[in-house]
Formats: C-alpha cells, sequence, structure tokens
C-alpha cells in the first residue's frame, strides 16, 4: 500500500507528446497535457496537467518531470516525422522491454538529429 501512495507517474515523449504510463500497472497511458480548445480535435496540447489521472483505473499521483523537458521537446519537435519524436527517462519500463534509448541528454538528442540529417537546433534549421 505505501508503494502505490509513492508511486508517480514519469513523464515521456511519444511521437511529440509528452504522456506517462499508470503507476499501478494496470496499462494505462495518459497525455499530460491537454488540449486548448478541449472541443476541437486538433487543438494543440499546451495546457500541462497537475497531477497524473489514469482514465482506466482512476489512479491520481504526482508527475516525476524531467528538469529539462522544454530542451528535450525543443529538439525533438524538429524531426520530420512525429513516430520518430521519442525519449523515455533512464530505465523507463518500456525503453528496457522494447530495447529503445532511454535517458537521452539534450546534446545527444542534437547528436542523433545530426546523424540523420536533421538540424541540431532550430536556429540552424532557419538558417
Amino acid at each position: 500500500m505505501v508503494e502505490l501512495l509513492a508511486a508517480r507517474a514519469r513523464a515521456y515523449v511519444y511521437s511529440g507528446d509528452w504522456v506517462a504510463d499508470c503507476p499501478r500497472g494496470c496499462g494505462g497511458v495518459e497525455h499530460l497535457y491537454d488540449r486548448a480548445n478541449p472541443r476541437n480535435p486538433s487543438s494543440p496540447r499546451v495546457v500541462q496537467r497537475p497531477e497524473f489521472h489514469c482514465s482506466y483505473c482512476q489512479m491520481v499521483a504526482p508527475i516525476e518531470w524531467p528538469a529539462d523537458m522544454a530542451a528535450i521537446l525543443a529538439v525533438l519537435m524538429l524531426r520530420p516525422v512525429p513516430h520518430n519524436r521519442n525519449w523515455y527517462p533512464r530505465d523507463h519500463d518500456v525503453a528496457l522491454r522494447f530495447r529503445l534509448p532511454h535517458g537521452q541528454t539534450v546534446d545527444e538528442l542534437r547528436a542523433e538529429n545530426v546523424e540523420h540529417g536533421i538540424p541540431a537546433t532550430a536556429a540552424e534549421a532557419v538558417g
């Protein structure tokens, strides 16, 4: 019981969106940003949720965000294909299970962009 009370939802980026898996392990995955206009499905997700709320099992938990979340997303958003905009914190269960990179620094993400012919920064993309 103590473990559930201390459980935190670990934020990660999947296809360009911040999401988290339910810490209870029910299989639920939730977006961590709500749409600016909830009635418009094409509205951008810009309203950060204050806590994780699982729509499947109803668990509520605090969210563990990376310190450099804005920089991580800025580098990922330079990638033209949304399915390549992914980042997992170190030792994240999904990354370990599927042998995906995890715990990458912003510099490592930039280097990965350059390896694939994508600008490392927004300034390089413009200029």
